[in-house]
């Protein structure tokens, strides 16, 4: 459902207009309107904030980032702040929390960033140096081979195999350039790369580093701190470098956690109420103001109207009184949604808020959406183990998530898996007929497949004219209670069509006596005028076109009895693949695969028919969309 809200409007002293925003801050059930867009306060001012709250925001600002800068550096796994700090950090003003912002920064910032740096810096250093250590593998049996002059430069190079040819235009630039003060020799190392040495004067380092900017050649170029070592001892180096680094980054983040365990939690409360005092500024430019009175308005639930004006008694006095406004209707629609469900009702508010929220004085889908979807779900999976592993993945899922999308979309899972299990029951069926030949289960309504086919269609049928005749009725009321009377006529028109052809089928069926055909065929024809009348000349076409639209929505519920069969039957392939192929192990493993196609398949396929049958044939007869979320100021720390 959708909670009653109440626009409210607040009146009290400047003197106490912060203590009175952050009343409501705290409470967090109040969503503060711009007063100069709002035709309930006309001519009111706008409220200004002078040249020290304007410094003191950009403050605030700017301490809220150097604090969330200072916790990047930190490991955030730790125990939740103690509550105390919270009661401590609301009785503390701001003047008070930015003097142990400040100091807290000017402690801790150095020292924790310099640790980060260092830790990262040996990260970086354990992921790039066995890259490096590779490189001089290949080349260090050539660097062997030619002695070590401290007047020379010593070059390493890799060149794919297919570019080899470069070397011998190399070795003639070079010698062209330096004529014989230089060394150049190469080996192939693999059926892809090349490797050379070249050994020239450190003079003419400049000179050789631009006859080597040719694309096909890598330099093997050794880090800062390896520049002075030559290849041959590059890979001890490496290694014994590699081997201290665990014990370096191990004391470094034993310091960082030692600072995390005890200051993170401090330090979180900080940032949260600094960003709550900084919110607090920041909303003030939608209020209105005099010279001694502020005016805010604002939306909220009609049931917490008694516990704000309590919390503005006790916190603010008398100084400051809240009036609950009256609203036209039309003001009224434009009100902030907020979904109230019971316990069970509300994971599917989830899958309800894919789709645009239902406008304030419309119905909320989410109840009928938690009764009929589970249904649909269990009618075509409809196997006792397959919703049984629905279920276990159900809980898996909602343990590994205990909040959030993935939360609520497993509470939804189970639901499913439960109706899979009752409808598995009803339709006698365990992975097919293993349920049947083995553990003697008989179905305790029908068996779907074979002679009952038509039944389970019918029934399909069925359902889907209860489903839209339901969402018709809740069109027509809705329409109703908001005096649209084209809509109204429009959804009339739709659920009498629908009952005049049920109405007929039953006739011709002989199901009804033949006397009720006439009435049905006017029933008929009335469906077509209220369905045609608003669209005027053009109605006489489209009235008719209507009402098959009406029967191709119900006929779409085909698909719960019909998608179902082809799980059936490919739980009766994997039953007869399993004695076909003979061996127990052998058809017991493919029997598997397929059972775990039909189960991945019987969970994706039900959930998409059930939410399109949902958000295609059902939601369109009576939800509205176009509803603004309820967005309350309250505390970060909410």
């Amino acid at each position: 459902m959708l909670l009653q809200m109440s626009k409210v409007q607040i009146i009290g002293m400047r003197d106490h207009l912060e203590v009175t925003l952050q009343t409501l801050h705290r409470l967090g059930v109040v969503q503060i309107e711009d007063v100069t867009q709002d035709s309930a306060v006309r001519g009111v001012p706008r409220l200004t904030l002078d040249a020290t709250t304007l410094a003191q925001r950009d403050e605030l600002g700017m301490l809220v980032t150097r604090l969330e800068s200072l916790l990047a550096f930190l490991p955030a796994h730790l125990p939740p702040t103690p509550g105390h700090w919270s009661d401590e950090a609301l009785a503390t003003s701001t003047e008070g929390l930015v003097a142990e912002a400040k100091k807290l920064l000017d402690d801790l910032s150095p020292r924790a960033q310099d640790l980060a740096v260092q830790r990262d810096a040996l990260e970086a250093e354990r992921t790039v140096l066995p890259r490096y250590a590779a490189a001089v593998r290949y080349v260090v049996p050539l660097a062997a081979e030619l002695p070590e002059l401290d007047a020379y430069e010593t070059v390493a190079l890799l060149i794919e195999r297919r570019f080899s040819a470069v070397l011998e235009r190399l070795h003639q630039e070079l010698s062209a350039s330096l004529g014989e003060q230089f060394e150049l020799k190469a080996r192939d190392i693999d059926a892809q790369t090349t490797a050379a040495i070249l050994v020239f004067p450190k003079a003419q380092n400049t000179r050789v580093q631009a006859l080597l900017g040719h694309e096909s050649i890598s330099q093997v170029r050794l880090p800062q701190a390896l520049s002075q070592v030559s290849f041959r001892e590059a890979l001890t180096t490496i290694a014994a470098r590699l081997e201290a680094i665990p014990g370096q980054l191990a004391a470094i983040r034993r310091q960082l956690q030692e600072l995390a365990t005890q200051w993170y939690g401090r330090l979180v409360l900080l940032r949260t109420a600094l960003r709550d005092r900084l919110q607090e500024l920041e909303v003030a430019p939608r209020l209105g103001a005099t010279q001694y009175t502020f005016v805010l308005v604002g939306w909220m639930p009609r049931r917490h109207l008694d516990e704000v004006r309590g919390a503005l008694a006790q916190q603010v006095g008398p100084q400051v009184v809240l009036n609950a406004l009256a609203v036209r209707w039309e003001e009224m629609a434009q009100a902030p949604v907020l979904l109230s469900n019971p316990a069970p009702v509300r994971p599917f508010e989830f899958l309800v808020q894919l789709l645009p929220l239902p406008r304030y004085g419309t119905l909320d889908p989410t109840p009928f959406m938690a009764l009929f979807m589970p249904m649909f779900f269990g009618l075509i999976l409809g196997d006792v183990a397959y919703g049984a592993l629905v279920l276990g993945l159900a809980v898996y899922v909602q343990r590994r998530f205990p909040s959030g999308a993935w939360h609520s979309l497993a509470q939804v899972l189970l639901v499913c898996g439960l109706w899979a299990v009752l409808f598995g029951f009803l339709f006698g069926e365990l992975l097919g007929r293993v349920g049947h030949d083995i553990f003697a289960l008989q179905p305790l309504w029908m068996q779907r497949s074979g002679a009952a086919l038509p039944v389970l269609l019918l029934f399909s049928i069925v359902l889907g004219a209860v489903h839209v005749g339901l969402g018709l009725l809740l069109g027509i009321w809705q329409a109703w209670q908001q005096r649209n009377g084209k809509a109204g006529s429009a959804r009339l028109g739709k659920l009498a069509a629908l009952v005049a052809l049920f109405w007929l089928v039953g006739v011709l069926s002989n199901t009804l006596p033949a006397a009720l055909f006439t009435p049905g065929i006017v029933l008929l024809i009335i469906s077509m005028v209220l369905l045609g009348t608003p669209l005027g000349w053009a109605g006489i076409v489209l009235g008719p076109l209507e009402v098959l639209g009406v029967l191709g929505n119900v006929l779409s519920y085909l698909r719960l009895g019909a998608i179902g069969l082809s799980s059936v039957y490919l739980a009766e392939v994997a039953y007869q693949l399993h004695g076909v192929l003979g061996g127990a192990l052998v058809g017991g493993i493919v029997a598997g695969l397929f059972h775990a196609l039909n189960l991945a398949l019987g969970i994706a396929s039900p959930t998409i028919q059930a939410l399109r049958l949902h958000y295609v044939e059902f939601f369109p007869t009576f939800h509205e969309g176009g509803g603004e979320g309820f967005k309350p100021f309250k505390s970060h720390g909410m």
